[in-house]
Parts: structure tokens; sequence; C-alpha cells
């Protein structure tokens, strides 16, 4: 539009809102008489995005780090404590909390949110029902889409796994599983998601049954620090040699950061070559990896005990190659992760708060450039939402105005005060009180009545059967409680970047119709 850019990609624009879509986008006119001031939102130059995406969250696990804590801090003790969290699982307890975070991710302007449901027998035909529930009651506000998350070594089960694929496709979701993604990730130590020899062919079993059911896939993979962990090169072979023509998401990376240079440059030639779109969750992994814990090696390499009050300070940051896969031609995407519960005892899904870390973490702001895409258009191309994350003319009037007028102001705090714009209407951006999830341990309930009715506990007339090794003519309460560790936490891209420089504007002046003015009456 040969607009002019600022040192950070900017460019300062009127946009003209009509019937709930972006009518125009011009150059700022801040003295234009023409301009009828009683519709009109003068934001005063604050920055301006397009909606939020959140491609990679736990909603069915969030808001549980109070109730079943973990110790420790480790991956390994988020596996166990959300084990034992789900002694508190049942439909209205489910639905309870994941709409808690639906709620939360709407009021900071959130359009669209994938999340990873556990998809074991007794949390996943809870998760996914309640999950296809609030799909439809949340239609048309935010976009849910839904991942199976089971450990890689479940594809053993040929039966089950083809349970488990029918499942996602009844739901319209996406096939997922964990790929050496454990502490031990890469090593023969971890037969649960590394499977030593076995995994090409397990990751040919999960894109084999993806394409009979034209189903899109993705991956937790690599969630630790071990040179040993080539789970992101494995995924992008097999889909090669799959011939897969679905969309391929691989969550973390993480180990990809302590990989040789030669080891990185051939598995980032592999990885682009299969067009898969990485997604760091730099929060999470900065949180939870290279965390002290009992058994960490630091210990047994001192040479002598440590006391357990006296930890170590974390040396890496846990996130992974995000300068480098974008060099590469790899899309890269950030997200929320996990909120409040055993993997990470913080955050609000605010994708403003992730990018914002982000750019701390990563170093994404010498020059901004279009870092803004990795929490908006990236994402919303690799779940297929072609209309999402984007600020064009003739697309939805879907925004977020802020107060900041530039990165160091719009960083610089959290934005609370902002206003998003869906359809171009103002909604609330009040947030859920935490004291809705107040929780009687001792008598398993909720203290305070739910905001509406509760849901009719219905159950998936068929699953995934067993896990890897279980007896599939049923298993005593005792046994299934034993195997349960066995769970770990497990669209054509048309940004109309204003100027094709990025997709925030800082606006001057943003020109609305009567109907989106009477909301603010």
């Amino acid at each position: 539009m040969g607009l002019a850019q600022d040192r950070d990609s900017l460019v300062r624009v009127d946009l003209d809102v009509e019937d709930g879509k972006i009518a125009n986008i011009r150059a700022s006119q801040p003295n234009a008489k023409q301009i009828d001031q009683r519709h009109t939102i003068d934001v005063q130059h604050g920055m301006v995005l397009p909606t939020f995406v959140d491609m990679h969250t736990h909603i069915d696990k969030g808001h549980t780090c109070e109730r079943s804590p973990n110790v420790d801090g480790s991956l390994g003790g988020a596996d166990s404590a959300c084990l034992a969290d789900e002694e508190f699982w049942n439909f209205d307890d489910v639905k309870r909390r994941m709409e808690f975070s639906i709620r939360s991710a709407y009021a900071h302007g959130t359009s669209a949110l994938r999340t990873h449901l556990m998809s074991g027998p007794i949390q996943g035909s809870m998760a996914w029902p309640m999950f296809a529930e609030l799909k439809e009651k949340w239609k048309g506000k935010v976009e849910l889409q839904a991942v199976s998350l089971v450990v890689l070594s479940f594809y053993r089960d040929e039966d089950a796994a083809v349970r488990l694929a029918d499942v996602v496709q009844q739901f319209g979701g996406v096939l997922g599983a964990a790929v050496s993604c454990s502490d031990a990730g890469g090593t023969d130590r971890d037969d649960w998601t590394t499977c030593g020899a076995e995994m090409p062919h397990l990751l040919d079993t999960i894109f084999k049954l993806a394409s009979e059911r034209d189903l899109d896939v993705d991956f937790h993979v690599d969630e630790n620090g071990n040179v040993e962990s080539m789970g992101l090169r494995r995924i992008a072979e097999a889909a090669i040699r799959n011939n897969f023509k679905g969309k391929v998401v691989c969550g973390h990376c993480c180990s990809l950061a302590v990989q040789p240079p030669e080891v990185v440059k051939r598995t980032m030639d592999i990885v682009a070559k299969a067009s898969i779109t990485v997604v760091s969750l730099p929060m999470v992994n900065l949180w939870l990896q290279d965390r002290d814990h009992p058994d960490h090696p630091w210990r047994k390499q001192s040479g002598q005990s440590v006391p357990l009050h006296c930890t170590r300070t974390p040396r890496k940051r846990g996130i992974t190659l995000l300068h480098e896969l974008r060099c590469a031609g790899i899309p890269v995407a950030v997200a929320s992760d996990n909120t409040r519960d055993q993997f990470y005892g913080f955050g609000d899904l605010d994708m403003l708060e992730v990018f914002n870390q982000s750019v701390r973490i990563g170093h994404l702001d010498k020059p901004f450039d279009s870092w803004p895409n990795i929490c908006t258009s990236v994402p919303a191309d690799a779940m297929r939402l072609p209309t999402h994350g984007r600020i064009k003319i003739g697309g939805p009037a879907d925004l977020v105005l802020f107060r900041g007028r530039c990165y160091s102001e719009l960083l610089g705090r959290p934005q609370h005060d902002r206003i998003v714009i869906r359809k171009g209407l103002r909604i609330s951006t009040d947030l859920p009180d935490y004291r809705e999830l107040d929780f009687d341990l001792e008598k398993k309930v909720y203290v305070h009545e739910a905001r509406d009715c509760p849901s009719s506990g219905f159950a998936l007339p068929f699953f995934i059967g067993c896990f890897p090794g279980e007896d599939r003519n049923g298993l005593s309460l005792e046994k299934k409680q034993a195997n349960r560790h066995l769970l770990l936490e497990q669209e054509r891209y048309s940004q109309t970047v204003i100027l094709g420089a990025c997709v925030m504007a800082i606006a001057c002046t943003v020109a609305l119709t009567s109907r989106f003015m009477k909301n603010f009456d």
C-alpha cells in the first residue's frame, strides 16, 4: 500500500470497519474532517493486533496445580502429580476447568485455540466428549481444535491405535503422540516415548492411520536437553517416507538447542523438506527444563551428598532454535502450553504474555520484524484457519487494541486495559474469578456452584482400549492405577501484514460503523 514503516516495521494507519469486516486500510489521517467522530475510536497511536491463535495448550489439565502439586518441579514430578490428579476427574470437573481456560483466552483476545487432550481410557473418555460440547458452545467465539495425547509406545497395540484414530476422526481432531519426550528421551532408558529401534515403525503407523482418515498430526517431541534425542528428525523422515499430505506440527523440540551444528543443519534440512511447523513453548520449557531435582546428574557428579535445600541454578533456557529454524524457511510459532498445572504452575492463556516472554527469552527484538506472526498468522496456517491471525481488507474485524504505542510500551506493561473487538463489536474482557475453582480436597467437590447447568456425563461408546501391555479382557482398579504412569504429559499463509512487514499496526484512528459504537454507549 506504499505506507511508511518505522524502524520496527510498523505503519500508522486508519482501519475502516463495516458490517464486522475490515473495509479499508489506509494511511492515518489524524486531522481529516470527514471522519465522523461519533463513529470513531481514537486509540492515539496505540498498537493493533489481529486476535491471537494459541496452537498448543492443555486445557483439560489446567488449574490443577494447587490440588495436585508438582513437588520438585521436574518433568518426572509433573508426570507423577498429573497421575495423582486423575482421582479428582469427572465430567463436571473437566468442564469447569476447560471452560474457565477458554473464557480466559477469549477475554485476552484469542480467537482460535488447539488443546492436547489426555487420551487414556479414564481421562480421555471424559476429555473428548467434553471438548466436543465446548467446541459447539464456543463456536464463533473461539475456534477449538483437539489433539490426542498418548505416548509413542501406545501405537504398539495396533487395535488400540485404530480405535484411537477412529475417535479422533469422530471428533474432528488431530492425531498425536509424545515422541522422545521424557527426561531420558533418546536413550535406551526410555521405552515409552523413544522405543529404540521400533520408533520408525511406530511413526509409520501414526502417519498411515492419519492418512487413511485425512487427519493432520501434532507431536510432542524432544522435550529434554539430551543430545541423543532425535525425535524431530525421525518424524520428518517418517513424513517424507510416507509421502504424508496433511499438516505436521512438532512441539517443544528442546534438544535441538544442545546438538552439534552439523547435526542441527541436517535435521533442519529434513524438517524443511517435510514442511513441518515447529511450535516452541518458551515459558513452560524455561520453567521445566534443566531444573534441579533429587535425581539430577549434578547431584551425582558433585561427589558428595548435597542437601536438598541447596539447589542448582539452571544453565539452559530450554527453548528450541527459533532463529535458525526460521532462517531455514521452517515456520515457527509460540504457544501457551500448560496453564496452572503440574507442568507449569502459572500462566493465563494470554498470548500477549507468551509473546512478551518469548521476545525476552529468545531475543526476538533486534529487529522485531515479523516476529509477531508467531502467535497470529503462522499458527493459524498450521491449524488451517486462513481468516484468523491477520488484518486484511475483507477479513473479519477481529482485533486487539492496546494503549502501548511501540514495542517497549506494549511489552513493558501487562496491557490489562486492552480492547478486544470481535466481528466489529467490543466484547467484555472481564476475566473469570479464580474463586470459581475453589476445591474441597476431602469432599472432592468444588466449593461454589458452577456458572451453568452441569453436563450430562456421557462416555464414549468406544475408546482406545488398553495401554501397551495391559490385558484387554479387563483390569482391576489397582492394576489400572499402577499402569497410569504410562500417561505422559504429553491456512495458506495470506497474512496481510500492513505494508507486508508486520501484522501489528500503530493506529491513529479506527473508523467504525454506528453498529459498532452502540456497544460503547
